[in-house]
């Protein structure tokens, strides 16, 4: 009896329980947020250590491989010649003298002269093609004296793309050079933040194009004056100039102003934390993770900022691409860091994942 009397009582406090509540979906439950939550808790769990202050003293961190383009050795000036598009100002010097303002060259490299018909004049110097047009009309005017000048060098044009503050089509002046066509097109664009300028260009994979490959030059150091490097250009050259989307350094967590900060060589923990407003009075500055690498195999360090103001640590150097997350106080454990940055991590992941295709 003592028994069933106890089996009854379990089954009463059962029955007047509150109903567990049924779990809502959650931005983890979709499978690929959940893999790398999983990949996260995992990294986090087995591989989470200080933080290296320098890259250099990262066992893990691979570099960019760079190949220093070699330059091309200085070509000599080229005389210029006549292309397809050029407009010229025909005037003879004779007792019945001709005055055309403008004659374009046509596709075919021709100009179209009074009384002469179609002379083809394309890929001349002037004095060639000034002999060659006399040379049509001599039939008309035995003593005419043929002079040409250029009025707009429409078929001598360069495009500059990207990140640039002017991007287009600009008509090349006689041996140009790059760094000219460059400032032209209005220099570099540049982005402010916080009353500094950042670079917004990704010198290092800028190109020159000419007829379909690309010219082993730096624009970095064309900028500079390297003959070998700020080639002289021709007509029909391409500039390349690619936005640097991927120099960032993610900031999030209990900071003032979560934030994709601009990356540069060089930059420090401190930089990233105050381009993000500083952190919280919340955060624990003690525990401040510094996620590294690709997402579907990261490494989490740990960096002690509390340490760094005592003077008992080093400021963390940022990799391009390095995410930091600055916990709260109660969130301590790795696994609890990795799990609240995940949804975040999978939102990021995405449009980099679109970029780099």
């Amino acid at each position: 009896m003592a028994r069933g009397a106890r089996a009854r009582a379990r089954r009463r406090r059962q029955d007047s329980a509150p109903a567990r509540p049924v779990p809502r979906p959650h931005l983890l439950d979709a499978p690929g947020v959940f893999l790398l939550s999983l990949l996260l808790f995992v990294s986090g769990c087995s591989r989470t250590q200080p933080a290296p202050n320098l890259l250099a003293e990262d066992p893990h961190f691979a570099p960019p491989a760079r190949v220093e383009p070699s330059g091309v050795p200085d070509a000599p000036p080229t005389p210029y010649v006549l292309l397809p598009g050029d407009v010229l100002h025909l005037r003879t010097t004779s007792v019945d003298p001709l005055d055309v303002p403008e004659l374009t060259v046509d596709e075919t490299g021709r100009i179209h002269v009074p009384l002469a018909g179609d002379v083809e004049v394309g890929g001349l110097d002037f004095e060639a093609a000034e002999r060659r047009v006399e040379g049509a009309l001599k039939a008309y005017d035995q003593f005419a004296r043929v002079s040409l000048q250029v009025v707009r060098a429409a078929g001598h044009r360069v495009t500059v793309v990207g990140a640039v503050d002017r991007p287009g089509a600009y008509e090349l002046r006689p041996n140009a050079r790059v760094a000219e066509i460059v400032v032209t097109a209005g220099g570099f664009k540049t982005f402010d933040e916080g009353g500094e300028a950042y670079d917004a260009a990704d010198l290092d994979a800028a190109r020159v194009v000419r007829d379909g490959a690309a010219l082993p030059i730096s624009l970095s150091r064309a900028m500079q004056g390297d003959a070998r490097h700020n080639v002289r250009l021709r007509a029909g050259d391409l500039v390349f100039v690619p936005h640097a989307r991927s120099r960032r350094v993610t900031v999030l967590g209990d900071v003032r102003a979560p934030r994709l900060a601009p990356f540069r060589a060089g930059m420090r923990l401190t930089e990233a934390l105050a381009l993000a407003g500083g952190t919280t009075k919340d955060a624990d500055r003690g525990d401040i993770r510094v996620i590294r690498g690709p997402l579907s195999s990261p490494r989490v360090y740990v960096a002690d900022l509390k340490a760094l103001v005592a003077g008992r640590g080093g400021d963390v150097e940022l990799a391009a691409g390095d995410i930091v997350f600055v916990t709260e106080h109660w969130f301590a454990t790795t696994t609890d860091v990795v799990n609240r940055l995940a949804p975040a991590l999978a939102a990021i992941a995405v449009p980099v994942t679109l970029l780099n295709r």
